[in-house]
């Protein structure tokens, strides 16, 4: 059965679109994710199927039942949704624990306030008002008060940004814990690629358009990208343009073999950092050369800074992530080889 089924959904503000043809199906007991930069229409496609805003063209069905469409539009209160946005919305008047207690009082949930104190990490805040708490730990508590009244649906909007990179990545953990364990169908709207990888089934790529580009698996998308825009969203590339002749392509950092279909096509390509396989060499280098301008340790690996030259002798900086043992020394010559998986080519 889907949770969610999104059907040619447009929207407009002012005659502006926002949304355009959005498309998409979330099954139960799944994980998504909205991905996509600001202002592509993440947050908005979130309050239509929250039911904060009403639809202007197309529907939206939950649990199979219709919720939205230009003539109907079922109450946000009556949709059995929990959801978190950026601002949080706690009770000011109530205590950390009555937050916590108040959808408990409503509604039949699986969770106790005992199963959501490892999440929220602050074992000795449940007496404090919001006001007291940080914006981090505002956050921490909002989160944990939409998962513990176990909804059919739950959407969340941004639920990490505001918390700090170590303690993000520890309550991110915990989330997806507490998300797989409750069998909650879940929508995230996100603008950080490795988060949508780590946490969700399904990943929805957007663009500033308002449209879906892309949609899939975690690994379809990434290994598998449609275009240089998604390819570009899963993190820096070298990117290099050039014409397939005889089946290949040349760059600066060496011929690259292309689809059939590009042959005699202007075209881009993009390798991953971790696609520039370097080797150290004496010089003279046999192959393609390379020179390091900087190589730094970066914990899992070392990410080195190389001059090129191309055809016309002109330097071009590529950049290469290698193995953390690897740190060549500046100025030295090294050997490149191309991972082809790490390869992207489109035509141009």
């Amino acid at each position: 059965m889907l949770a969610v089924q999104i059907k040619n959904i447009n929207y407009s503000i002012r005659k502006r679109p926002i949304l355009q043809n959005i498309n998409f199906e979330l099954n139960k007991d799944t994980i998504a994710c909205i991905l996509g930069p600001s202002g592509s229409g993440k947050t908005t496609l979130l309050k239509l199927i929250a039911g904060l805003e009403k639809v202007q063209s197309g529907s939206i069905f939950i649990n199979g039942q219709e919720v939205s469409n230009p003539k109907k539009h079922t109450p946000t209160e009556k949709r059995k949704i929990g959801f978190l946005f950026q601002d949080y919305a706690l009770f000011p008047h109530l205590t950390v624990k009555e937050n916590l207690e108040f959808p408990i009082n409503f509604k039949n949930s699986i969770h106790n306030i005992d199963d959501i104190i490892d999440l929220i990490k602050l074992p000795n805040s449940l007496n404090k008002y919001p006001h007291e708490l940080s914006g981090g730990e505002q956050q921490r508590v909002a989160l944990a008060r939409s998962i513990i009244s176990h909804p059919d649906l739950l959407l969340l909007d941004e639920p990490f940004s505001s918390l700090d990179l170590n303690l993000r990545e520890e309550v991110r953990d915990d989330t997806l814990h507490l998300l797989q364990k409750s069998n909650v169908s879940t929508i995230i709207v996100t603008h950080d690629p490795f988060e949508a990888m780590f946490i969700s089934n399904q990943i929805n790529i957007m663009d500033t358009s308002g449209s879906i580009i892309q949609s899939g698996t975690p690994s379809e998308l990434y290994n598998n990208p449609i275009n240089s825009y998604v390819t570009g969203f899963f993190g820096e590339t070298n990117k290099f343009q050039g014409k397939v002749n005889n089946s290949y392509v040349k760059t600066p950092v060496g011929n690259i073999k292309a689809p059939d279909n590009l042959e005699n096509k202007n075209v881009v390509v993009h390798i991953r950092p971790k696609g520039i396989k370097l080797n150290k060499q004496p010089t003279p280098v046999n192959g393609t050369k390379g020179t390091v301008v900087a190589s730094k340790l970066m914990g899992s690996f070392s990410f080195v800074h190389l001059s090129v030259l191309d055809e016309n002798n002109k330097i071009i900086h590529v950049h290469s992530h290698m193995p953390p043992e690897f740190n060549p020394k500046l100025s030295s010559a090294v050997e490149i080889e191309i991972d082809e998986n790490q390869t992207f080519i489109f035509q141009n």
